[in-house]
Order: C-alpha cells, then structure tokens, then sequence
C-alpha cells in the first residue's frame, strides 16, 4: 500500500477546507492530529541508540572490530530514516531534509566501504563524517528557539486548519493563545554564536506582536476577509522572524 505522507494530507485537506468556503462558507475546523504539530521524526531519534556507541567509545578508542559490529544494525534504521516523512509542521525543512538525507547515506556507504577493506583511517574519517551528517539531520528538525517553535504550533493550527475553514471559535482561541506566547519571546536571548542577530531578532519579534494584536482586534468585529488579511500579515512576519536563523 502506498505510503501518503503527513505534509500531502494537510495540503489535500486544506484544499478541500477551501473548496468548502468557496462554495457555501464556513464550517467546523477539525482538530489537529498531535503528531502534526510535533517537531520530530521518531525513526531518525531511534537511530541514536546506535550512533552514541559508535561515536563516544568505538570512535576515541578505535575499536575497528565494535565499528564494524554495529554498522549491521544501523541498516534497518537506515531504511526507516530514509521512508520517513516530515510531519506537517515542518514542511518548510523538506528540501533541508531531503539533503541531508543523502548525505547521511553517502557517509554510511563510505564507513561501510572502509570497513570492508580494513581501511582504518578512512573507518575513522566515515565515522567522523557520519556522526556530523547524523548530528546535521537532527538540526533541521530541532527548534533553535523553544518559544518560537512553541508560538508555531499555534499558528500552524490556524493557518492550516482554522482559517480556511473560518472557525471563528478556534481562530480565536490559536489568537488568544499566540498572544500569550509571543510574549516570552520578547526576552529571549540568542546563542553566543547567533549574538549579532539579536537585534534583528527582537525587531522581528516585535513586529510579530504588532501584528498579532493587530489580528485579535479585528476579531472584535471580525469580518471574513479583514480576518484572513490580518492572519497572513501574522504568518508573514512569522517566516520573517524565522529567516533570522538561515
């Protein structure tokens, strides 16, 4: 049976969501599956399990024979990394994913080749490179900023769910939420490494707070287009603040 994929479903069902406004108005918005809104792929976590053996003790100790005995067992989590799909929530890292996907792959043939040639410095250069791959692929996936990724997730709910089908009930609630959860970013302060960016950062989170109480004003007297309008000026400077980290 075909696989369909989270990332196909939410557009499959937005569509339809806004098929349904076009020809006769609004109605209930569904609820949002938890995995949709998570921002993990068990399948690459699983791997873990593995990749910490092989790169704290085999690694600094250069134990060939314990490389060797557990490249076996990353074939299964290789395969299922590999048929793994983005939940809908990080549908913008696909092509992130995608590459680093392949690289990871890459890396893995490599160390294989290497082992089986009893090439031992290039079983330690491949497992060097392998854990970076595996530690850049867990990157695309893990929020650099807790509180922003916790402020997505609600608005993830009302772009994709709550405003094609105009659910003014759950639109309003996501809104009551980000507002209470665009306040913590206010005082986030940014790794050392990303320090010049804060300034850049705190405009873009008060811009972003700007235009969500911006949005939360026009649901006192809401009407269908104003709403809609307000909603993607606050989806716009959310993608604006996020672009800060590229």
């Amino acid at each position: 049976m075909r696989r369909i994929s989270p990332v196909n479903t939410v557009l499959v069902l937005t569509a339809t969501l806004l098929l349904a406004a076009c020809a006769g108005g609004s109605q209930p918005a569904p609820e949002v599956p938890e995995s949709e809104i998570t921002a993990s792929v068990p399948e690459l976590t699983a791997m873990h399990d593995l990749v910490y053996p092989l790169w704290h003790t085999a690694y600094p100790e250069k134990d060939y024979d314990l490389i060797r005995e557990l490249l076996p067992g990353f074939e299964e989590h290789m395969t299922a990394v590999e048929q793994a799909s983005l939940p809908g929530i990080l549908r913008e890292k696909e092509t992130a994913w995608q590459e680093g996907k392949e690289l990871l792959t890459d890396s893995f043939t490599a160390l294989k080749e290497a082992a089986k040639a009893d090439d031992r410095d290039e079983m330690l250069k491949q497992t060097e490179t392998f854990h970076m791959n595996y530690e850049r692929l867990v990157r695309v996936l893990r929020p650099l900023v807790g509180e922003l990724e916790e402020f997505h997730q609600e608005l993830y709910k009302l772009y994709h769910y709550y405003m094609p089908a105009y659910d003014l009930a759950k639109i309003r609630e996501a809104v009551s939420a980000m507002e209470e959860k665009v306040e913590p970013l206010k005082g986030v302060q940014l790794p050392s490494r990303l320090s010049d960016r804060q300034s850049d950062f705190e405009e873009q989170v008060a811009e972003l707070s700007r235009r969500v109480a911006a949005l939360a004003r026009q649901l006192e007297n809401p009407s269908r287009n104003a709403v809609n309008q307000a909603i993607e000026s606050v989806h716009t400077a959310y993608q604006n603040t996020e672009k800060i980290f590229d």
